[in-house]
């Protein structure tokens, strides 16, 4: 493995290499120190286009021996072409970890920020970090102090990748971690069909749901330093509150997934990786899906089984319980009618029965539906819990009350006559395979059927 830095020869550049210096002799990698001569920069003589190349060898071979008295493993590249294909090209070359760059330029207007360190950015398949303030970067890896981080953290691919490059920076030295998440309040609610508050933007239930979630994200964080996540409610743009944060903070580093997203998918759906390199006043590190190399067996510990009380709905509850570990629950679930009044296309928790007659009821259902626990599963040690949830769609209830117990995994069956069952013969499993985000578990029925 290896770190490319792409230089200019600038000041910034030259403060910049040290901070890649001290970052490679930390992780024992080597560093590739790279200059490229731009296409078109020497006009059409090929005379003044020598004479640039000589004068770019002297000064390259001048920071490689000003880098090499810091005691690291270092090769020089005089390159052609464009920097961003060129330095993307080399770091695929030697299997590079991360490629470095300065926020600032002064020989080419195309390596100032919103032109090479996008297009590499946008290019590469390791992380790349933006030095803005390259001394904090380069104490740390010293080991002289420890980094203040800001995580930008949500739900997708991209944030588990910068998520887990954290996690390898906490094994190079100490680092104080706030995990940003920026959500809209509603959002959250109809997440895990909680019931929205007139009188706050978000309750205390869904709050504490989505910190859940999101902690359980990132996983268990090695090193030392504090760690903790921040949520930030709001209608603006995630990388607007990145960019407040990390002002309000006064953090050394931000870190940020990205999709890579081009073209019209950029447009219609933003990037907060742009936005973020833009306009943070610190360094960026921005991180592809691609650089995601951990390889984790997942847990299977929570089963959500939702069943109209049928007898081929019962049979995916059956699937369940072998699906549930020891020690393991699983969560009986069952879709009621929604009230009078409730939400239009809500799913969410059932309020408290107002009524003999409705409490008598819903306990007559949570009797049917205990009565399907399997006599083995107290053998194994398998918890089962009773949900009574409501929704006019029942796959939005089950994907909420997936996302609000923290299920691992979904066992549904695929159709039945009636009620629940009858619904899941037409779209429901569907639904819930495209809409929901938990892996899905499908019981098909008996082929005599």
């Amino acid at each position: 493995m290896a770190i490319v830095f792409g230089t200019d020869f600038s000041e910034h550049a030259t403060v910049a290499a040290l901070a890649a210096a001290a970052l490679a002799r930390r992780t024992g990698e080597a560093l590739h120190l790279a200059h490229v001569l731009e296409y078109g920069s020497g006009g059409g003589s090929s005379a003044i286009h020598e004479a640039m190349r000589r004068e770019a060898a002297a000064r390259l071979e001048q920071q490689v021996q000003e880098l090499r008295r810091r005691d690291v493993s270092l090769t020089p590249h005089l390159l052609d072409g464009a920097p961003d294909e060129v330095l993307v090209d080399l770091a695929a070359q030697v299997h590079a970890s991360l490629i470095v760059l300065s926020h600032h330029g002064q020989r080419a207007p195309r390596w100032r920020i919103g032109s090479v360190a996008d297009r590499v950015v946008q290019a590469a398949r390791c992380p790349v970090l933006v030095l803005k303030a390259s001394q904090p970067i380069e104490a740390w890896a010293r080991g002289e102090r420890s980094l203040r981080l800001l995580l930008g953290l949500n739900f997708s691919a991209p944030s588990d990748a910068a998520v887990a490059w954290v996690r390898r920076m906490r094994t190079l030295g100490p680092c104080e971690v706030m995990a940003a998440h920026h959500y809209w309040g509603a959002d959250a609610h109809t997440r895990y069909g909680m019931p929205i508050s007139p009188e706050a933007e978000v309750t205390p239930e869904a709050e504490q749901a989505l910190r859940r979630d999101l902690t359980a994200r990132m996983g268990d964080m090695p090193g030392s330093g504090s760690v903790w996540v921040h949520l930030e409610p709001g209608l603006g743009r995630p990388s607007e509150a990145l960019i407040h944060l990390a002002r309000k903070e006064a953090v050394d580093l931000v870190v940020v997934g990205t999709h890579q997203r081009s073209g019209a998918s950029k447009w219609w759906h933003g990037s907060v990786s742009q936005h973020v390199l833009h306009d943070s006043p610190t360094s960026v590190l921005c991180v592809p899906t691609s650089a995601a190399t951990t390889r984790v067996i997942p847990r299977l510990r929570r089963v959500l089984a939702p069943t109209d009380l049928s007898e081929l709905g019962s049979s995916g509850v059956r699937h369940a319980y072998s699906l549930a570990p020891p020690g393991g629950t699983v969560y009986l679930l069952h879709a009621l009618p929604p009230p009078a009044g409730a939400p239009i296309g809500a799913g969410y928790v059932l309020p408290e029965p107002t009524s003999a007659q409705e409490r008598a009821e819903r306990e007559q259902i949570a009797a049917e539906l205990r009565a399907l626990i399997p006599p083995e599963a107290t053998a194994r040690g398998i918890t089962t819990r009773v949900e009574l949830v409501t929704g006019r769609k029942v796959s939005e209830a089950i994907c909420q009350a997936a996302e609000r117990l923290d299920c691992d995994v979904i066992c549904l069956a695929t159709h039945g006559r009636s009620g629940l069952t009858r619904a899941l013969a037409g779209s429901v499993a569907q639904e819930v395979l495209m809409n929901g985000t938990r892996p899905l578990y499908v019981v098909r029925p008996p082929r005599d059927e």
